[in-house]
């Protein structure tokens, strides 16, 4: 087993599409993400919102407009800082020369949020110098404060 880390980010304003989590596995370890979760903080509005999980195999353009958080270590506290990069809330989204892979896509009430624990079988691996992108589809009628983590781990 490789090491375990946590990103976030907190009472956002989300009113565009946008990539809220942008994860590039280091040159030198594979990245797996374990869980995935999304919330609205304070709407009580129904709307039924789409969110994406995509792999970028080929030219990753980086998206823009978020922060860089640092990951927290879930393990011992002698453990190495996380070596993937993590980006949140980039409202320029990431592209790429190649074709886009959706791995996940679901829509679901915003009232609920969303929430991906993946089993051993359906854990998204990306490798070295891979991205993956968790995204929402398509924008909100409302700016909604939002909140999010992924929980990942590094082998290598």
């Amino acid at each position: 087993m490789g090491r375990m880390y946590s990103a976030q980010f907190s009472g956002v304003s989300v009113s565009v599409a946008q990539d809220f989590f942008e994860v590039t596995a280091p040159a030198t370890a594979v990245v797996v993400i374990h869980e995935i979760h999304v919330t609205q903080d304070d709407s009580e509005t129904s709307q039924q919102l789409p969110a994406a999980i995509k792999r970028i195999p080929a030219t990753v353009t980086s998206g823009s407009g978020g922060s860089s958080p640092t990951p927290r270590k879930l393990g011992g506290v002698l453990d190495a800082a996380a070596s993937a990069t993590i980006e949140v809330n980039n409202t320029t989204r990431a592209s790429s020369s190649g074709t886009i892979e959706i791995i996940r896509r679901i829509s679901e009430n915003i009232l609920n949020g969303w929430h991906w624990v993946f089993t051993p079988e359906t854990r998204i691996y990306i490798p070295p110098s891979g991205v993956v992108i968790v995204g929402l589809e398509t924008a909100p009628s409302a700016a909604l404060t939002m909140s999010g983590e992924i929980i990942f781990e590094e082998i290598g």
